[in-house]
């Protein structure tokens, strides 16, 4: 019998190319449009961006984007770095959904 966890879905339509079916972590992070647009902001600053660059590029609240980070972080996705009382946020490249699900991030 399958358990949840191993369940896979399908890949969201908006995500272009990887794997076929995602891993439940995987779908996690890219399931919402939203996600996967922060993922592929976050692809493509080296340096990592803040919550309020983050904000005014995606035009969402800050509460929505701080929403959306914490989930990214829960699956790995992301990690960040405090300086001060700004969080600087960067993609986990190295992260599953990444390297074996084979999520685009640019």
């Amino acid at each position: 019998m399958q358990h949840d966890t191993e369940k896979t879905h399908k890949r969201p339509k908006w995500v272009k190319s990887g794997e076929e079916e995602l891993c439940p972590e995987c779908f996690k992070a890219v399931g919402d449009k939203n996600r996967y647009k922060l993922i592929c902001l976050l692809g493509k600053a080296k340096g990592g961006l803040n919550v309020s660059a983050l904000t005014k590029q995606l035009k969402l609240t800050q509460p929505t984007v701080t929403h959306h980070l914490n989930i990214l972080r829960e699956v790995n996705a992301v990690d960040h770095e405090t300086r001060g009382r700004e969080h600087i946020y960067r993609l986990n490249r190295s992260a599953h959904c990444f390297e074996d699900c084979q999520i685009p991030y640019n």
